[in-house]
């Protein structure tokens, strides 16, 4: 596996606003700086360094670091310590596969099941997409993204389906972070967010999953070909 050593030195993560000693909250800073690309793959994490820069002890950020390291997000190399993972082309390849049958198959069941409310939502987000685009907010973007899968699969009505989309989310969205930032990929990906929700709106089951599955699929494809390093 490659790495990248020293990253941290030219990384500023912003002190928590009171010294809590709380795994969970070292979690959330570290994986929100993994999704945004501002700890790259490979990146040392160096458990004292992130300890005084986010004013805690060294012992909630171990905690931390283990457990990303058991999502699948953070390796731990023999006397060399924690790094961010570098995911390998078949890795992403199973990722993206996954995660098109489940998207194809929300979809399907959305466009039966979708209250109108919920096509609203989806509006509502497809705009306040497209004006993240146009000011060039691409963290605002992501999650603009992010919250019109979920609420499309939150739309699906089934509780197994989203327990394992959650389970398997944090891979995609590291690799998700990571083509939002290939070039002329977030402005491909919004018209087809705006086409897949007039099909959801029409109840169209089957072009709408033949079109998500493009769309996960091609973003796969953006990864691989330009964005693997």
């Amino acid at each position: 596996m490659g790495i990248t050593r020293n990253v941290l030195a030219h990384l500023s993560l912003a002190p928590l606003e009171e010294p809590v000693q709380r795994s969970e909250v070292v979690y959330n800073a570290l994986l929100d700086s993994m999704i945004r690309g501002e700890l790259a793959w490979g990146a040392q994490l160096n458990a004292d360094t992130i300890a005084q820069q986010l004013k805690v002890s060294a012992t909630p950020v171990r905690d931390a670091l283990n457990c990303l390291e058991k999502d699948g997000l953070v390796v731990k190399l023999p006397y060399q310590g924690w790094f961010v993972r570098r995911f390998q082309e078949q890795e992403i390849r199973d990722v993206y596969e996954m995660r098109a049958g489940l998207e194809c198959f929300s979809v399907r069941l959305a466009c039966q099941r979708i209250a109108p409310e919920e096509i609203a939502r989806l509006h509502a987000t497809q705009s306040a997409g497209e004006a993240a685009l146009r000011r060039q907010d691409l963290d605002a973007y992501r999650l603009c993204n992010q919250e019109l899968h979920a609420t499309i699969m939150l739309a699906a009505r089934n509780a197994e389906l989203a327990q394992v989309a959650t389970q398997a989310s944090l891979k995609t969205q590291m690799l998700s972070a990571k083509t939002i930032r290939l070039a002329g990929r977030p402005s491909h990906a919004v018209r087809e967010h705006g086409q897949l929700i007039e099909l959801i709106a029409k109840r169209d089951a089957q072009t709408a999953q033949e079109l998500m599955e493009r769309h996960i699929l091609s973003a796969m494809e953006d990864i691989l070909h330009h964005g693997l390093r």
